[in-house]
């Protein structure tokens, strides 16, 4: 049900405008992809990696709709507000940044069918108006992709909603495109484990991250995490 409400919102229109839309990030996509290489690290080596180069930008409101300018004029997304009592077919924008090396906005989907409430992150190319959605491994959106130094991959986590300790990391190979898509995401190499969830992510160079990770303990009653480092390669062999 879930890839199916992706798809059919992928061909959607934004306020009766059609943009071209590329859904990436399916898992049945990464099992067939090599694994990400991981390896202890330590704090020292979180601390000097590039942190990332997000933009927070206020757009336009007008109305119940924020508005983005593109290379192929002014589009209008409804604006997402946190009222109770959205229904079936609802659907609705968050704006979450912008990203300058790619030409990127950042914005979330929130949708409701069948009584349940979905999100999905999107990427808009500023240039020519395209999107490319980031399929999400459960209801909610993935985090915000970081950009390698190179911009060559955009690396993301999702950690799950209803399991403790658990995660997915995925990475996006970055290409050049033609029209009606200026740059095209593709799936590179992911990574999931049931023994920690992700903090943060940062890129230490081109074909390197690291996770700042953490487990849940109890501690006095209270849920405290525990911090982990781990490197992550890129790897363009299956090691599986």
């Amino acid at each position: 049900m879930k890839s199916l409400l992706i798809f059919l919102f992928s061909i959607n229109l934004v306020y009766g405008q059609s943009i071209p839309n590329l859904t990436v990030g399916y898992g049945d996509c990464y099992d067939s992809l090599p694994k990400l290489v991981i390896k202890a690290a330590t704090p020292e080596d979180y601390h000097k990696a590039f942190s990332s180069n997000i933009i927070n930008k206020t757009p336009a409101v007008e109305r119940k709709s924020f508005v983005i300018h593109t290379g192929k004029g002014k589009l209008k997304f409804r604006k997402y507000s946190f009222s109770a009592g959205y229904g079936d077919g609802f659907k609705a924008w968050a704006y979450k940044g912008y990203l300058p090396k790619l030409k990127m906005h950042i914005l979330v989907s929130i949708h409701v069918a069948e009584s349940l409430g979905f999100s999905d992150l999107v990427l808009l190319d500023s240039i020519n108006g395209s999107q490319h959605t980031i399929a999400s491994v459960g209801d909610g959106a993935v985090e915000i992709p970081i950009p390698s130094p190179n911009g060559d991959f955009l690396a993301y986590y999702y950690n799950e909603a209803y399991a403790a300790n658990s995660c997915f990391i995925g990475v996006l190979a970055v290409r050049k495109e033609k029209a009606p898509f200026r740059i095209k995401l593709s799936e590179y190499n992911s990574f999931e484990t049931d023994n920690w969830a992700v903090e943060n992510i940062r890129w230490i160079d081109s074909t390197t991250i690291i996770i700042k990770a953490y487990t849940l303990k109890k501690v006095a009653n209270e849920n405290m995490k525990q911090f982990a480092y781990y490197t992550a390669r890129l790897s363009k062999e299956n090691t599986n």
